[in-house]
């Protein structure tokens, strides 16, 4: 969240809540800001050619982010055409790491969250992906996303069968992924 992330930020020196609200608003403008600058050309690499390929598969595709910019960023990317459904901020009360955002993604496509994977790239929505019972892959180092079942670097040159056979490496046919308590519900 905005908040906590400037509460990292602060790391421990006061602030008021007026001050707070403030450089969360001010970051979030900029935010704003540099979304409105976003073209296809920030993709990520590898993330068009795997959508497409999920596309033609007739994979359904959803995102699930807690962005209140989720729908902007689908747009200024022009990424609507690979996506069936969007589950954002705006969707669900409680955020990564509870499993609420995939959970609501899972069920606006029809699926069981047992046979959906959730390709993330931070920890606390790898964790939100298994709390809720999903197959998870994790992108990028190893320290921030180890605890998913799959994890490439990043998703350049990774097709669905990469995806499917690393999964598959770690299931047997009837498996279901082991759901795991988030942070919030342990505390």
């Amino acid at each position: 969240s905005r908040r906590r992330s400037l509460e990292l930020l602060l790391n421990g020196r006061p602030a008021t809540e007026e001050q707070m609200q403030e450089w969360m608003a001010r970051k979030n403008r900029y935010y704003v800001e540099s979304i409105q600058q976003m073209t296809p050309a920030d993709i990520l690499p590898g993330a068009l050619e795997l959508l497409q390929e999920l596309r033609q598969a007739g994979i359904k595709i959803g995102v699930g982010s807690a962005s209140k910019n989720t729908r902007t960023v689908l747009d200024r990317l022009h990424l609507w055409d690979y996506v069936d459904a969007v589950s954002d901020g705006y969707s669900v009360q409680r955020q990564k790491p509870a499993p609420d955002l995939f959970l609501h993604c899972a069920w606006q496509l029809g699926v069981d969250p047992s046979e959906a994977i959730v390709v993330e790239d931070a920890a606390s929505g790898v964790e939100a992906a298994l709390a809720g019972g999903f197959w998870t892959v994790g992108l990028g180092p190893e320290e921030r996303v180890g605890v998913a079942h799959v994890v490439f670097p990043s998703l350049e040159g990774v097709h669905l069968q990469d995806i499917l056979a690393a999964v598959g490496s770690v299931a047997r046919p009837g498996d279901r992924p082991q759901q795991e308590e988030t942070r919030e519900a342990r505390e």
